[in-house]
């Protein structure tokens, strides 16, 4: 059951910084960067969800790969944005 928390705390957490570097994206304009992390966001609520229905299910284990996926989803759109703030033209 703990493993099962773990999960799903971690997992909230990336689809809130999924929404939050979506807000970030609309604020500075980055209109890719906007698509990402919306489907982003919408794919790691998506897993959330497969994830508490592990721990309603009483799976013995949470699983390993979405878990992976969901980590290296939200990395990937934070480091995407990351790249395009510094990379952009600043604007004067």
């Amino acid at each position: 059951m703990k493993a099962h928390l773990v999960v799903i705390i971690a997992t909230a957490l990336a689809a809130v910084t999924c929404g939050a570097t979506f807000l970030l994206a609309l604020f500075r304009q980055f209109g890719l960067v906007e698509v990402a992390a919306s489907l982003g966001a919408g794919a790691e609520v998506f897993f959330l969800s497969s994830s508490i229905g592990d721990l309603l299910e009483d799976a013995p284990k949470p699983n390993r790969r979405r878990f992976t996926a969901a980590i290296v989803l939200v990395a990937a759109v934070v480091a995407y944005f990351l790249i395009m703030l510094f990379v952009s033209p600043a604007s004067a």
